[in-house]
């Protein structure tokens, strides 16, 4: 069974839009789990009981080569975290998995893969969780902007789930449409200058990758943006962050 979200928290100032590819009720369902595993069968979800089926070879390699290890690292999850995502749907085993490794805190998890030869993973790194964490997300108003952290945030979602990176840039065009309505020849563009300039200052501040791909949303979404206004927003505001 797969499971479909319906809707995204954009922030107070616009919530309910619709997104297709990610999960309803079953979202809240684990959501729930990960932050209380034990609340999981009161939830309506079997509970964890440190075993896992993974359908997908390729997720079941990369888990593979972690078994060793002492927690499974970051670069790990950004590996398979993506994978999961990619088709913008979840099976139930897939959920299983997430749950199961949220819930390991100190444990080994049983995973068997498609070939059927069992091993064992290690539990997340912290900085593991947080990444797959976003499986749900905070609202995105408390992101963009914030600093360099936020916005390496708001960055990694679209990584997690790259079937989501249109909503992030619906979001990010919303917001500069705000700041270009006050942006005149006479003022010099500095609203929406200033924003540009905060997004790109505080991407710089993070990490290459991180930045390359927060310079595209941006740019995507002040592209559409001027295409929303005819073409109304002079091309040299936003024309090199393109350039990566």
């Amino acid at each position: 069974m797969r499971w479909v979200r319906n809707s995204f928290k954009f922030g107070a100032e616009k919530r309910g839009m619709p997104m297709a590819g990610r999960w309803c009720s079953a979202l809240a369902l684990l959501a729930a789990a990960m932050a209380l595993p034990s609340a999981a069968g009161a939830q309506g979800l079997a509970p964890a009981d440190q075993k896992a089926v993974v359908e997908d070879a390729q997720v079941a390699a990369i888990l593979k080569a972690a078994s060793g290890a002492a927690t499974i690292d970051e670069a790990t999850a950004r590996k398979f975290g993506p994978l999961l995502f990619q088709d913008g749907l979840l099976t139930a085993n897939e959920r299983d998995l997430l749950l199961e490794l949220f819930s390991n805190g100190s444990g080994k998890v049983t995973i068997t893969p498609p070939d059927g030869d069992a091993f064992e993973v290690p539990p997340l790194s912290r900085q593991a969780r947080a990444f797959l964490s976003l499986v749900t997300p905070p609202s995105l108003a408390s992101l963009w902007l914030q600093g360099p952290a936020q916005m390496k945030t708001l960055v990694d979602i679209t990584v997690l789930d790259p079937v989501i990176t249109s909503q992030i840039t619906a979001f990010i065009r919303q917001r500069l449409a705000l700041v270009w309505m006050n942006s005149t020849i006479s003022n010099g563009y500095k609203p929406i200058r200033d924003d540009l300039s905060a997004a790109v200052r505080q991407l710089q501040q993070t990490d290459p990758d991180t930045e390359r791909r927060g310079r595209a949303l941006v740019f995507d979404a002040v592209r559409q943006l001027d295409r929303a206004n005819s073409n109304s927003i002079p091309k040299y505001l936003y024309d090199y962050l393109g350039a990566n």
